[in-house]
């Protein structure tokens, strides 16, 4: 019989995580480590050319200055119309911003109050070695920052354009990948950078859905973007108006 983890009472998920995390410190990321030295250097050398899409600089810094336009736009060019197109976009390129950028500024302040030390210490210190509060580079090893950014990234994009999240997520695993190939991070690292790149921008969408800023709620209790014409244009399903009460019934 299958098991569900909403039916595992909290200390049974606690137990489940805690042994899980377990496994991947001392089991998985000393193995992908020696696994990851091994690799040709052909290999290492693609990955290493990669690795840096995860950085945040060349999505943050477009996206702020698109919103600072997007809004000049709006105050320049008045007219319902216009106004309402603009806001869109800024609300859309705000969504972007936000989502990744602060699940960046938590994974950077988790990694420096966690202090795991980085692959490169393994010879000398194994991976369970962390310094509190060390702020140190080298002891920034927990979670990955270019996991947390691209996965972010990917799901803030696969949230608006549905059809798009296989490859989305695909490219963003590979990418997360070449830091643990390239020997920047363990396992671990990569897979909980992943996972808060991942259920921040949903925690997002939630802020923005109950302000109606570029969400809203459907009467079922889900998520969709505002504007029929936008759904479309995106590939989200559509959803059929009910008929008026009063509508003239068939003979």
């Amino acid at each position: 019989m299958a098991v569900s983890l909403k039916n595992l009472t909290l200390f049974e998920q606690v137990l489940l995580a805690v042994s899980l995390i377990l496994v991947g410190l001392l089991i998985v990321d000393p193995f992908m480590f020696e696994q990851s030295k091994a690799l040709a250097p052909g290999v290492r050398k693609f990955f290493r050319t990669i690795t840096d899409i995860g950085k945040s600089n060349w999505m943050l810094i477009p996206t702020g200055a698109a919103i600072a336009l997007a809004f000049v736009l709006r105050n320049r060019y008045g007219g319902s119309r216009n106004a309402a197109a603009y806001g869109l976009i800024a609300s859309t390129i705000g969504f972007v911003f936000v989502s990744v950028g602060g699940a960046g500024l938590i994974a950077n302040l988790a990694k420096n109050i966690i202090g795991r030390a980085r692959p490169k210490l393994f010879e000398t210190s194994g991976p369970l070695d962390f310094e509190l509060f060390a702020f140190d580079p080298d002891y920034a090893s927990l979670p990955s920052g270019h996991a947390t950014n691209i996965f972010a990234l990917a799901t803030v994009i696969a949230i608006l354009w549905p059809r798009g999240r296989v490859l989305l997520y695909t490219l963003a695993a590979w990418i997360a990948a070449s830091r643990v190939l390239i020997g920047e991070h363990y396992v671990t690292d990569v897979v909980l950078g992943a996972i808060l790149g991942t259920v921040f921008p949903y925690i997002v969408r939630d802020r923005f859905a109950a302000r109606r800023w570029l969400f809203e709620r459907t009467p079922e209790g889900g998520y969709r973007i505002r504007g029929a014409r936008t759904q479309r244009w995106l590939g989200w399903p559509q959803v059929e108006q009910p008929a008026p009460e009063n509508a003239r019934q068939p003979v």
